[in-house]
C-alpha cells in the first residue's frame, strides 16, 4: 500500500535539548494513528513537523498529501478576524470554489452550533468556540490528511460526539493525540509510543457502556432506541447504552433535536 506520509529517523532539538529521537513510521490511506507519550515528550512537536510548520533537526518527512488539515492544541487567541472571515480566508489558501467552501462552512457551523458566532470576533469567543473554529478550518477544504492535537479539549459533550462521528465517517488518514478515552476507543487503530518509538496495534478494543443524560422535548424521542436503566427527571432523561450502540443513539438524538447534556463511560 502506498504511503501518504512517511517519517524517516526524525529527531528534533530545541535550544540544544533533544525533544524527539529517531522516530520512523508510515501513514497510508486507512491510518488512524494515536501518538501517545508523557507531557513534554514531543507529541505536539511531532504533529507540527508532520504539518510542515517546523522542520526536523535530522531525518526527513516525505509526504504526497496535497492538503493537510491541522488542529493545534491551543488555538491562537490574538487573531483580529471574525469567525466567518477567518474561516473563508484560511480555506482560500487551499484553493477550491468559493461557493462550495461557503456551503461546507455553513454545514459544519450548523453541526457544531456555531451559527450565532459567525460574525463574532475571535478574540471575544470562548475557548470552546475557538476550538470549534479550529476544527472547522481543518475540515472545510476536505483534506487528504488530518493532524489533530487534543481536538476534544474545550468542547461540550454534544460537540465532542459530533466530532467523533465525523472523524469515524471520514475516509482519510488521521494522526492525533488525545487524553480522552472516548476518542481513543472510537478512532485509534494503532498507537505510536513516543518514548520507545514503537507502534502497536489496537487489538481487541473493548467499548465500555456509556451513561447519557439528555434533554428531550418528548419521551417518545427515546422509543425504539437501545437504551436501558432509563429514568426521567422532568425533561431530563438519563440512561445506559452499550458502547457499540452509543454512536447510533447519539446520532438519532441529535437528529431529533435533543440536547445532549453529558456522556460518561461506565467502568
Amino acid at each position: 500500500m502506498s504511503l501518504i506520509l512517511e517519517a524517516v529517523q526524525v529527531s528534533k532539538e530545541i535550544e540544544g535539548r533533544p525533544i524527539l529521537q529517531n522516530i520512523s513510521f508510515g501513514c497510508s490511506a486507512d491510518t488512524r494513528l494515536l501518538i501517545r507519550g508523557k507531557n513534554g515528550s514531543g507529541k505536539s512537536t511531532l504533529l507540527k513537523m508532520l504539518a510542515g510548520i517546523t522542520e526536523p533537526s535530522s531525518g526527513k518527512i516525505i509526504g504526497s498529501a496535497q492538503k493537510i488539515g491541522y488542529v493545534p492544541e491551543h488555538f491562537p487567541e490574538s487573531l483580529r478576524f471574525r469567525v466567518k472571515e477567518y474561516l473563508l480566508l484560511t480555506s482560500s489558501f487551499q484553493g477550491g470554489s468559493k461557493v462550495s467552501i461557503e456551503q461546507e462552512l455553513l454545514k459544519l457551523a450548523g453541526l457544531f452550533s456555531l451559527e450565532p458566532f459567525l460574525h463574532t470576533s475571535l478574540k471575544a469567543c470562548s475557548k470552546g468556540t475557538r476550538q470549534k473554529v479550529g476544527i472547522i478550518q481543518a475540515l472545510i477544504t476536505k483534506p487528504d490528511l488530518l493532524l489533530l492535537d487534543e481536538p476534544l479539549t474545550g468542547l461540550d459533550a454534544e460537540s465532542q460526539q459530533v466530532l467523533i462521528q465525523l472523524l469515524k465517517e471520514e475516509q482519510i488518514p488521521i494522526i492525533f493525540t488525545s487524553h480522552e478515552d472516548t476518542l481513543v476507543t472510537n478512532l485509534a487503530k494503532e498507537v505510536l509510543q513516543i518514548e520507545t518509538g514503537q507502534i502497536t496495534l489496537q487489538i481487541g478494543k473493548t467499548v465500555p457502556k456509556k451513561r447519557i443524560s439528555v434533554n428531550c422535548r418528548m419521551r417518545e424521542d427515546l422509543n425504539d432506541l437501545p437504551v436501558s436503566q432509563l429514568h426521567f427527571d422532568g425533561k431530563i432523561a438519563v440512561f445506559t447504552v452499550e458502547g457499540d450502540a452509543s454512536d447510533h443513539v447519539l446520532r438519532e438524538l441529535l437528529r431529533k433535536n435533543c440536547s445532549i447534556l453529558d456522556v460518561r463511560e461506565l467502568t
